[in-house]
């Protein structure tokens, strides 16, 4: 004879079914619609650009920094290469080569930020990986970051949104009575595996500087500011002089890397978004104030995929509701507006036949 089963019995049945439930949830979610097309898109405009920047900043010395016979010769290039590293290079000394190579890498990096798209994506990769296992000496930080993320892209919808016919296709991937697909499936995994990358990249970048003396007694942007390695600002310089702002920018440098994981699984959407624009804020401040302009930029592009479509949505909505407001404020807008609504006709433009204010509907 069997007895019922015991509370604990019943209990790891309950949470078994729960979960499976969860699972189940989460993966009829990541079946049916994309998530995050605003910050992909964003990321591939700023991987673009950025490959492009950091091609024509040297554009004149080309042959000098990459060259077949650079300072940093093929021999040598080759034996830094990681494993699993490429460069097309180093597939020929010709000089004829290397230019094909650089300007195609130049012209691919742009259609990637116009146009988008997978096939892009995969080219644009191998360009750049090329481009950046040549000579390893130019990379500034960023560049690590952006290879791997780089290789996610290839597996999502990049070119939803800032990117011709963007329109259409969203119409196709958001519609309601669309049925799951494994494309769908592999764009949010590889969505999230972005964002998990970006996410553990801070927080390891704070939890190393906790440790570190000058971040603990809080001069590390001060001894930052006196690098001689990277193009400094003077104005950043004097800025971090100060003790106390000084002070102040270390320990929030740490505060804001380490809560950021947290602030991605935060159900409060405020949160999230004032992390996100707190690290995109620290990474203008490296390019403007450091001269790190490629590293700053791919480093955004990376933040960018970190918030939800929601949240830029709402960010717009604050800004337009901010720019109502100014306008409405300014002197004289006020009056000017009811002059053109109740004054009957309204002045001529000069040199045209349309009337100032005849067009303010459209």
């Amino acid at each position: 004879m069997t007895g019922r089963p015991s509370r604990a019995t019943r209990a790891c049945k309950a949470t078994g079914a729960f979960l499976l439930a969860r699972l189940d949830g989460f993966a009829l979610r990541t079946a049916r619609r994309e998530r995050r097309l605003i910050g992909l898109s964003l990321m591939r405009l700023v991987i673009g650009f950025a490959t492009i920047l950091y091609c024509l900043a040297d554009y004149s010395n080309r042959q000098f920094l990459w060259g077949p016979h650079a300072y940093n010769s093929p021999s040598t290039a080759s034996a830094q290469i990681p494993g699993g590293g490429f460069s097309l290079y180093l597939l020929s000394d010709s000089r004829a080569w290397f230019e094909l190579l650089f300007h195609a890498t130049i012209l691919v990096s742009a259609a990637f930020m116009i146009f988008g798209g997978r096939v892009l994506t995969v080219v644009q990769a191998v360009l750049m990986w090329s481009l950046h296992y040549r000579n390893q000496d130019l990379l500034e930080g960023g560049d690590n970051l952006a290879q791997i993320l780089v290789i996610f892209l290839a597996f999502t919808v990049s070119n939803a949104y800032f990117a011709p016919g963007a329109g259409k296709r969203r119409e196709k991937l958001l519609a309601p009575d669309r049925t799951p697909a494994v494309s769908t499936v592999l764009h949010n995994l590889a969505t999230y595996l972005i964002v998990f990358q970006t996410a553990v990249l801070y927080f390891a970048a704070g939890y190393w500087k906790i440790f570190g003396k000058v971040w603990q007694d809080g001069v590390a942007m001060y001894y930052v500011s006196r690098e001689t390695e990277f193009h400094m600002s003077a104005r950043f310089a004097h800025l971090m002089g100060n003790a106390y702002l000084g002070t102040a920018v270390s320990y929030a440098t740490i505060a804001v890397e380490l809560a950021f994981p947290f602030a991605l699984l935060s159900s409060r959407a405020w949160l999230r978004k004032a992390n996100t624009l707190a690290l995109e804020a620290m990474h203008l401040g490296i390019a403007a104030f450091m001269g790190l302009v490629c590293f700053g930029l791919l480093m955004i592009g990376a933040d960018c995929v970190c918030l939800r479509d929601e949240d830029y949505r709402s960010l717009w909505r604050s800004v337009r509701a901010g720019r109502a407001r100014t306008a409405a404020n300014r002197p004289g807008e006020a009056g000017r507006r009811r002059v053109f609504l109740t004054g009957g006709s309204a002045p001529r433009l000069p040199g045209t036949t349309l009337r100032k204010g005849a067009h303010d509907h459209v």
